[in-house]
């Protein structure tokens, strides 16, 4: 079962909304474009054109620096990681709660109840959207503008989407007129 900080005791949790997986392979393509090819590149070209004893202190220092820069392409990597994977929506029986990561010391946590969400849409843009199903949901609640919540390249966005939209009308004791549209 998932708990968060700041659960209220009777509160429980009907779903946890994350990326999609493409997000995580987006970044581990952009480390390996961007620290291994080109690091791998210069030292075939390095270690080719100077040999390892001719020129023993110069390959040593080649050799941390380009460690050096692969530690570096690793913290970037696992920053961008982080800042990706901690997004999250939280949805519970009382309140939906939007966890943003802005950067890698810096989040924000926003909620509101469930009786004051007013519509949902979601968005699947672009080709590769569209093929693996992914896309980006806005929850809108009763305070208008500024309290809009927003989470892009989740899994089945409209799915989600239905899904908050119907707990937010069941917490507000409407029926379900979504499915007795489709039914007709």
């Amino acid at each position: 079962m998932f708990t968060f900080p700041g659960q209220r005791p009777d509160e429980k949790v009907l779903m946890v909304i994350r990326k999609h997986p493409i997000v995580y392979i987006r970044i581990v393509m952009a480390f390996i474009v961007t620290a291994v090819i080109p690091l791998m590149i210069f030292l075939i070209l390095w270690f080719r054109y100077y040999s390892f004893s001719g020129h023993l202190t110069v390959s040593i220092s080649i050799s941390l620096m380009a460690c050096a820069f692969l530690l570096i392409g690793l913290l970037i990597t696992a920053i961008a990681w982080l800042n990706e994977e901690f997004d999250l929506f939280i949805l519970t029986d009382e309140r939906l709660i939007d966890i943003t990561q802005v950067s890698f010391l810096k989040r924000t946590v926003a909620s509101t109840p469930l009786k004051q969400i007013q519509d949902t849409t979601s968005n699947v843009d672009g080709v590769l959207a569209t093929l693996l199903n992914y896309g980006n949901i806005e929850v809108q609640t009763a305070a208008g503008d500024a309290s809009k919540f927003e989470i892009d390249r989740v899994p089945d966005p409209a799915f989600i989407a239905r899904k908050i939209l119907n707990y937010a009308r069941e917490s507000r004791g409407e029926a379900d007129n979504i499915s007795n549209v489709s039914n007709a």
